[in-house]
């Protein structure tokens, strides 16, 4: 299993934030939020194709991809999170950016629940087709919400620091979302 104890650590504030948040800023968290929905169809793909699984060279890659990016992703998303708002001390800050943390704890737990089904070692015992559709779809329905939520959070905590290009950006990725869902 992978070690996560690293995301309940409690975190230090930034020792500054930015005045001014423009859309080049938001660059790194969006694009964990792309390979994130990269991840998320190709676990859908699988989860709609059950019984069947895919091969097993297949699956291997898709623990590998669950792996890296479901759990080492936390704290990239964290550090980025901590740079813009670390320094703030409002409780709506506070209480959104908690809630966020707490949802990257929760996927990268049922992730590594995920791959305990779906390791090689697991596959031989043959998965439960109806209880590996639902760890998938929990998974990856949770995850296309969380990174609305973290989106909507962010344009709202950071609504007087963002530059309009960022707020387009923000606002552009949201309703793509709302469109797919």
């Amino acid at each position: 299993m992978t070690d996560i104890q690293h995301l309940f650590e409690p975190k230090r504030p930034a020792a500054r934030r930015w005045h001014v948040i423009d859309e080049i800023d938001l660059v790194p968290l969006l694009s964990e939020h792309m390979r994130s929905e990269q991840l998320c169809r190709r676990l859908e793909k699988c989860a709609d194709a059950l019984p069947e699984l895919p091969d097993a060279e297949e699956i291997e890659a898709l623990c590998d991809a669950l792996d890296a990016q479901a759990v080492e992703q936390a704290s990239r998303e964290d550090a980025l999170l901590d740079a813009l708002f670390g320094a703030e001390a409002e409780p709506l800050a506070d209480t959104l950016l908690a809630y966020v943390r707490a949802q990257h704890v929760t996927f990268a737990v049922q992730a590594q629940d995920i791959l305990a089904v779906l390791r090689p070692h697991a596959v031989d015992r043959g998965p439960c087709a109806a209880t590996l559709g639902y760890m998938l779809r929990c998974f990856f329905d949770g995850c296309r919400a969380a990174m609305a939520f973290e989106k909507l959070a962010i344009r709202t905590l950071a609504e007087a620091r963002l530059t309009s290009a960022a707020r387009l950006l923000l606002d552009n990725r949201l309703q793509a979302r709302c469109r797919v869902a």
